[in-house]
């Protein structure tokens, strides 16, 4: 961990605010000057370090650990006090983890920030019925036969109570702060100007304030969030491992949503709490990465906040409805319960299919297919960072992959040549005005991903499931569908061969993948010192046992897996 990161992770608390009139540009400034002094205050402290003993000492160490749990709690206070903007601000750091763990985010920020994903500070019921009254006309207590005053979540832009109809029917009322559309403006009226003058490592980041606040903004309108979820529930509704709450549209306007209450529900992240509540953490992570990879690559509208607390675990309702089960089986059928639908993505047909085939290409360890797709993406000289965020298994896509590459790839890690410059460079080519989608989209794929690693989902299985559904979204018949077709893909007619076909292929070819990096990483130092020797020679020299290899763990996994796993 860099003492860069932590100041980073400061900065970005520093600045979330912003967005009310100039009239209120002083809420927002004072604000920001608090995280300011935090900012600087973690600064210096992260400096200091230098004089406790050099790096990597026991000394300094214990020191930067203690200093880290220190400013993590300072910052969970200050997103407590501010609310709103910090509070989204601190969600994203807790999420950060992506695929660098410890090394990208410190576990004692991830820890002290997490609780703002869905406990963070309420307010009193009174102001918030205020809110509802003004929407409906009259106070939620009239509305519902009853509603609790004490809400059972509460986020950054809203806190939901449970609620019961006139008609009896068990409601989650989301309702929002209604302080939040005057701090935000002078909040990001604030953090626009520190974007243009804080340029990390050299790169203009003001285009991601504008983004941000035009994303944050959509969020406000909760109309525009119901939509969402029927679109999801329409897409995801043929998948008995996936849920969306119905909404309630009668009580739904701008600044308040109602949909069905679930009950029973588990953090998708909490392995202790999964185990208890008689789930598989392997189950559950394979629902996760199914789910998410089938918004991606067939749907192309994608959930834009996955963190733990918006995806949820319950057990599939009616599973057992026609026979009763064997008083031996202890474990639950995973349903992933999908909520807060306030930000999605869409990627356009052409991109959606043009990603289905990088990632198809990289599968199949075509070098110069993902390098024309990646190239698409992001252009000639950085598109060989496409396939590397994606997986660290896809550096089969370099056109000059080393021994090193093999084995970093083979722990996980990003190939030690590729320095944060790099991938910062990569990540801002991803920008076009016309719409941040693909780097929302690698967005939303960094939340699932830092799930399924607080999970210990193997990268084997997570990339079965890229490849399952890269491989059919690719399919001719869903470009120019909508969303009513694409919803009915799995049960078009005469196709279900050719779908299974597709499936087993793309999970053998990742089976092969994996065998290639596992095979190749401690191999790799021998063989490329030999003369001639490349990373295609190297390939066929261990060919034959990679093949035998998956081949034979590839029908074992078919044997013995549950059919979510092994396919």
């Amino acid at each position: 961990f860099k003492q860069k990161t932590a100041y980073e992770i400061a900065s970005c608390l520093v600045g979330s605010e912003m967005c009310i009139r100039d009239r209120d540009m002083g809420l927002g400034m004072g604000r920001a000057m608090a995280a300011m002094a935090l900012f600087e205050k973690a600064k210096k402290a992260y400096l200091a370090l230098d004089e406790v003993g050099p790096e990597g000492s026991p000394e300094r160490v214990a020191a930067k650990e203690a200093l880290h749990v220190s400013t993590a709690q300072e910052c969970l206070e200050l997103a407590k006090k501010n609310g709103g903007i910090y509070n989204k601000a601190a969600q994203f750091v807790a999420s950060l983890q992506g695929g660098a763990g410890d090394a990208g985010i410190p576990k004692a920020y991830i820890e002290a920030l997490a609780v703002l994903t869905d406990k963070a500070p309420f307010r009193p019921f009174e102001d918030m019925d205020a809110c509802f009254a003004e929407e409906f006309g009259v106070s939620a207590k009239e509305a519902f036969a009853e509603i609790d005053e004490t809400p059972i979540a509460a986020a950054s832009l809203a806190q939901v109570h449970r609620a019961v109809t006139k008609d009896g029917r068990t409601v989650a009322v989301k309702l929002q702060y209604p302080w939040l559309k005057h701090h935000l403006s002078s909040d990001f009226a604030v953090f626009s100007m520190f974007g243009q003058q804080i340029k990390p490592g050299g790169f203009d980041l003001s285009w991601l304030v504008r983004d941000f606040q035009v994303s944050l903004t959509a969020e406000l309108d909760f109309t525009g969030e119901a939509d969402n979820a029927e679109r999801c529930a329409l897409e995801l509704s043929g998948r008995p491992d996936a849920h969306v709450p119905e909404v309630v549209r009668e009580f739904t306007s701008k600044r308040v949503l109602t949909t069905a209450f679930v009950d029973d529900m588990t953090r998708c992240n909490d392995v202790a709490a999964l185990r208890r509540a008689g789930f598989d953490p392997r189950r559950v992570g394979a629902a996760l990465a199914s789910v998410f990879s089938e918004m991606v690559f067939v749907h192309g509208h994608v959930h834009g906040d996955p963190h733990a607390g918006n995806v949820y675990v319950r057990e599939r309702p009616n599973l057992n409805a026609n026979r009763r089960p064997s008083p031996a089986a202890r474990e639950k059928e995973p349903q992933i319960v999908l909520l807060d639908h306030g930000l999605y993505h869409d990627l356009s047909d052409a991109t959606r299919t043009e990603f289905c085939a990088l990632v198809n290409a990289c599968v199949r360890r075509d070098a110069s297919g993902a390098r024309k797709r990646s190239a698409r993406f992001a252009g000639k000289e950085l598109c060989r960072f496409f396939p590397l965020i994606l997986s660290p298994w896809f550096v089969f896509g370099s056109p000059d992959l080393r021994a090193a590459d093999l084995k970093a790839a083979a722990r996980g890690a990003l190939p030690p040549g590729v320095k944060l410059a790099d991938i910062g460079a990569f990540l801002v080519s991803l920008h076009d005005e016309g719409g941040t989608n693909m780097l929302g989209v690698l967005h939303s794929l960094g939340y699932t991903k830092g799930i399924l690693n607080e999970l210990r989902f193997p990268e084997s299985l997570r990339l079965r499931a890229f490849a399952r559904y890269a491989a059919l979204g690719a399919r001719p018949s869903l470009l120019g569908a909508s969303a009513e077709e694409k919803a009915r893909w799995r049960t078009n007619p005469g196709s279900e061969t050719h779908r299974g076909l597709l499936v087993l292929l793309a999970a053998a070819r990742v089976e092969i993948l994996a065998w290639f990096v596992f095979v190749l990483a401690p191999l790799a130092p021998i063989l490329f010192s030999l003369p001639g020797t490349s990373v295609w020679t190297a390939s066929v020299a261990v060919s034959g046992p990679v093949y035998f290899l998956a081949a034979m763990s590839f029908v074992f996994a078919r044997a013995t897996e549950h059919p979510e796993l092994a396919m």
